[in-house]
């Protein structure tokens, strides 16, 4: 049996339609945020309508890298300020992100999900066995560079740069950034967990 006269078939937005079944107005309809998105631009500033002399594309653009940046732990340290300013932070961030995608490219992802886009997949052809050495033993001097720092180190950087935090954790990152929100000064541990996770950074960078 065929739909009903002018039936919309499930999740088809309601409007006016022409005899054909299209939407008279195909006016881009402006969505909201997820809960997550919408969370992370409340809690780390981020701004739900750029205004200023840049396009609109450029303001869409500058905006989507910010919110991407909040999907992982080291993105959300940099957005909210804690990894230093300008080049020295910016240093920090790819070499961070760089020790994070070769480690998961390396021993494979735990999980697909709806951030799936963001974490590195393994590539649909064989690897050249050599290729994939050399990348190995890459990340394994990086990580002895830190391992090198002392325990500690190493902890406090694993849970900043590669352990999967999509969107809260560490712990004492997120109440670093909530202390700061209510203009409160971090407590030691959480400032000294921090300062060894940079430590760690530095040794890579």
């Amino acid at each position: 049996m065929g739909r009903a006269r002018g039936k919309l078939s499930k999740g088809q937005p309601k409007g006016s339609r022409s005899a054909s079944g299209r939407k008279r107005d195909r006016t881009q309809e402006s969505l909201t945020p997820c809960i997550g998105v919408a969370r992370r631009r409340e809690l780390y500033r981020l701004p739900a309508n750029d205004v200023g002399e840049a396009s609109a594309e450029e303001r869409r653009k500058r905006r989507g890298r910010l919110e991407t940046d909040t999907c992982d732990a080291l993105g959300r340290a940099y957005i909210a300020g804690l990894l230093g300013a300008g080049e020295h932070a910016e240093r920090r961030l790819l070499a961070g992100r760089k020790i994070a995608a070769q480690y998961w490219r390396v021993l494979g992802f735990p999980t697909l999900d709806s951030l799936a886009r963001f974490q590195p997949q393994h590539p649909s052809q064989p690897m050249d066995p050599k290729l994939e050495r050399i990348r190995e033993d890459a990340l394994n001097i990086a990580l002895d560079m830190v391992r090198a720092r002392g325990r500690d180190v190493r902890r406090c950087f694993d849970q900043l740069v590669i352990d999967p935090n999509p969107d809260h954790g560490p712990l004492w990152l997120d109440t670093i950034v909530w202390a700061y929100r209510q203009h409160r000064t971090p407590t030691e541990r959480d400032q000294t967990s921090l300062s060894l996770a940079l430590e760690g950074l530095d040794a890579i960078a």
